[in-house]
Parts: C-alpha cells; structure tokens; sequence
C-alpha cells in the first residue's frame, strides 16, 4: 500500500533521510526503530506531506504523492498522529474528533465520533471539556482518536505511546492490531520496545538517517548491526 523508494531528505546541508527505502502493505503494522535524531519524525512528516523530499518517492496505492500538499495527502487516506500529542488545545475533545473525521473516507461525523468514544470510552465524558483540560494520557487517546476517526487507508504514529500508562498502552496495542483487520496499514514510530513486540511483525532501524536494518522483530533483536545502533539491552 504505501512504497517509499530512495526518499532523501535535507535540511540545508544536514542529511536526514539518506535514500530510505520501505514498504507498509495493508492489514499490517510495520515499526520504525531507530535513537533520537535517526530521522524517523523527518520520515513521517515526508510521507504525510509536512516535508518535502529532496530525491526519491512516496507512493500510495501507486499513486505518487511525494509532492502533494498535506491536505491532499489527507484526503487520499493517510492520517498522522505527531509526536506530543497532536491536539488543538483551544477546541473541545468533540470538536477535535470532528476536526479529525472531516477527511473521513467512510461514515459520517455521528458514526465517527460514537467509534471514538467506544474505542476510548473516557473522551466520551470529556467531550465538551476543553482538550488543554485533559491528561497527557487523555490528549495522547485524543489524538489517536482523531487520526482513526478519519478512517485512513494510512496511520502514521509517531511515539503513540507517549503519556500512556501501562494498561493504557495494553488497550491502545488492542486498537491498532484490531484496526489493521478493516485493510489499514500502519507505520508505527515507537521507543516502547515492549509494544512493537506485540504488535509488529516487521520491522526497518535507522541509524543517522540510513536504512541498517530491515527484517523480523526476532531478526532485529538476534541483530549484532541493531543491537549497537539501538536496542542494546532491550533487545534482551
């Protein structure tokens, strides 16, 4: 579903996307591992159309959208979750589902936001509250909840684990892997290794903006390559 080839991105003179080649097919939920600075928010920004690519290619579905305008991208079925909680603090919890399920590609804004509020039943008792007003947990559902309420063909989700305690991690992972079964595809930015284990089975490591690693999430932690560039004692 989604083909990136070759994409090269540069701020100024930095390189940080070095020809990065990847592939995200439906029903699936590939992760992207890699230390700070490996270029991974760059490269989910590039595909949703935030940042231009300097060479290479996004495609969805086949169709080139390397040099479309965010909104276009939107509308053609890929929603980004950002790192920190991607929310407008200044609306409602409901207007923010809103806000998400105008790109919809499916369903009106009713069966939106009664989705949003079956998947993460504590928004629906905020959903007149301020979106400022909630926990960093709550905003991190929040967002999640906007982006699935646009019934994408793509999720992109960078850190989505951010903010969430430990059983709301476990519920969020129960989303996402019930999610893909509708055809979605989802590329997942992720530092919480413990969730990428239970729910990818495929996984690319970026290390300084280059691919080192592509694979199986038991190859990636039986990987020497991996292990010095980012998993270290995690992947024990």
């Amino acid at each position: 579903m989604l083909d990136v080839s070759d994409l090269t991105v540069a701020y100024g003179q930095a390189v940080a996307l070095d020809q990065v080649s990847l592939t995200v097919p439906e029903r699936s939920i590939t992760a992207v591992l890699g230390a700070n600075g490996a270029g991974k928010t760059t490269l989910v920004r590039t595909i949703s159309g935030l940042v231009r690519g300097r060479g290479g290619s996004v495609r969805l579905d086949g169709l080139d959208i390397s040099r479309l305008a965010p909104e276009r991208v939107a509308r053609l079925g890929v929603a980004h979750v950002p790192e920190g909680h991607g929310v407008v603090t200044e609306l409602s919890v409901e207007e923010n589902l809103r806000l998400g399920s105008m790109a919809s590609r499916g369903g009106g804004v009713r069966q939106a936001l009664e989705e949003s509020y079956e998947l993460f039943p504590p928004l629906r008792s905020r959903r007149r509250l301020s979106a400022a007003s909630l926990s960093g947990g709550e905003r991190q559902m929040l967002a999640i909840a906007r982006g699935l309420a646009a019934h994408p063909r793509l999720l992109l989700l960078d850190e989505p684990s951010s903010g969430l305690d430990k059983i709301e991690t476990e519920r969020f992972a129960e989303i996402i892997s019930g999610a893909v079964a509708s055809g979605l595809g989802i590329l997942l930015v992720e530092h919480d290794m413990a969730l990428v284990r239970s729910v990818c089975e495929y996984v690319y490591v970026l290390d300084f903006g280059q691919l080192i690693f592509e694979g199986s999430m038991a190859e990636a932690q039986n990987s020497e390559v991996v292990r010095a560039a980012y998993l270290g004692s995690e992947a024990a």
